[in-house]
Parts: structure tokens; C-alpha cells; sequence
């Protein structure tokens, strides 16, 4: 699965758009007075206003032998998250490594180096080495039921997980994190994971597939 567009919603905007486009460096693609886009890699993500606070978690996909230069290079703009003492995190079972940091809106943003993905590259480390949103958290109170419908309806398998508390639904390119937020916090941090409203657009064995996703129902398409 690849994950083509994200949006998600901010009670933040303008700092929001400063994070992503100067602290980062970003390009902006669009904007206007409710909303904003940035390119990140194969993926445009869309910031638009609300009025509550909303915060999410998602990854990102870097060069599987960049993490080292990743974790550098971010550490000279934001603040890592470590978790038990380390700001590098290993999953093992996924034969991965990640580094975590919030953005303006206190968004839970992972990168990732995946380790199963030919995607190695020899540049010097910036924005522009960031592959593809790779992630996107989905807390719920019923994960069986979302984790049948991903399945079921736009055709996803199960990556890791057991259908209960935790879901990884797709594969090392594109994944929904399903998760029973009576459970389960998302680290490093232990936020709490909290549904709130998102949509998806992404391309499923060539096929484009929307989801949307409010008041814990989700609603496929495609």
C-alpha cells in the first residue's frame, strides 16, 4: 500500500505551516486561508483548521541506511522523544529503527528506516530524503471490526498483530497502526491515542482506495 494523501486537521495552523515548511523545509504546495499542503517524498500531506486539538501519530519512511545522518540531522531542529533512555528505537519483529519527535500541533511524528525496503541512498540527509508517510495511527475500541474492514474492503493484510489490542494493517511501504486506546498509549511518550478524524487516499494493488475516518466509523471508498 502507498499512501498517496493525508489529511489531517489542526487547531494550529499557522504554526503548523512555519513547522513544516522552515523548521523542516518542506515544500509548500498549496494553501490557502483553511488549509495547507506539503510534499512529504511520494506523499502530500494537508493541514486543515478546526477549532478543537486534535493530534495523530504517523511515520515516515527514510533510506534504510540513513538513520544515523536522520537522527543527526533532526536533532539540529527538534526535540528527539527517547524512549527508555534512547532516542533510537529498535522493532526488531520488523527489522526496523525509528527516531520520534513532535511538531507544532504535539503530533506524534516517527521516522522510520526499514530495513526490508531496498531503498537505500547515498545523498547527504535533508528533507527531500523523506520517502513517504508510511504510517498512520488509527485508535479505536473495537480494532476486530476496523481490522476486518481494511481487510475486507480495501483488500489489506494483517502485517503484524493480533486483532485485539494492536493491528498493523498493509506492509512496510503503507500501514494502518490499529489500536484499542483502552490498551494501548502510543510511544515513546505514552501519549494517550485518541480517535480523531482523518482521511486517507492511497493505492491498493493499483487501485485507489479513500478512507475516512470520524467518530470512530470508518467509511471506505474507491
Amino acid at each position: 500500500m502507498r499512501i498517496q494523501h493525508l489529511k489531517l486537521y489542526s487547531g494550529n495552523l499557522d504554526d503548523q505551516r512555519s513547522f513544516y515548511t522552515e523548521v523542516l523545509g518542506l515544500d509548500l504546495i498549496q494553501e490557502d486561508n483553511y488549509s495547507f499542503s506539503v510534499q512529504v517524498g511520494e506523499t502530500t500531506l494537508t493541514f486543515e483548521e478546526t477549532q478543537f486539538k486534535p493530534y495523530y501519530h504517523f511515520a515516515i519512511n527514510i533510506p534504510n541506511n540513513q538513520l544515523e545522518h536522520a537522527t543527526d540531522w533532526l536533532r539540529s531542529k527538534v526535540n528527539l522523544l527517547p524512549f527508555e533512555g534512547k532516542d533510537v528505537i529498535d522493532f526488531p519483529n520488523w527489522n526496523a529503527q525509528a527516531v520520534y519527535f513532535y511538531d507544532a500541533d504535539h503530533n506524534i511524528v516517527e521516522c522510520i528506516a526499514r530495513k526490508d525496503l531496498p531503498n537505500q541512498s547515498d545523498d547527504l540527509f535533508d528533507s527531500s530524503s523523506f520517502l513517504e508517510i508510511s504510517e498512520m495511527g488509527l485508535p479505536t475500541s473495537d480494532v476486530l471490526s476496523i481490522a476486518g474492514q481494511l481487510e475486507t474492503e480495501a483488500g489489506l493484510g494483517i502485517y503484524s498483530g493480533d486483532r485485539s489490542r494492536f493491528c498493523a494493517i498493509g506492509d512496510p511501504q503503507g500501514l494502518f497502526i490499529v489500536v484499542d486506546y483502552d490498551q494501548k498509549d502510543w510511544i515513546p511518550n505514552m501519549d494517550p491515542a485518541i480517535p480523531f478524524p482523518f482521511t486517507v487516499t492511497c493505492e491498493v494493488d493499483g487501485a485507489v482506495v479513500l478512507m475516512d475516518y470520524r467518530d470512530e466509523q470508518l467509511v471506505i471508498s474507491g
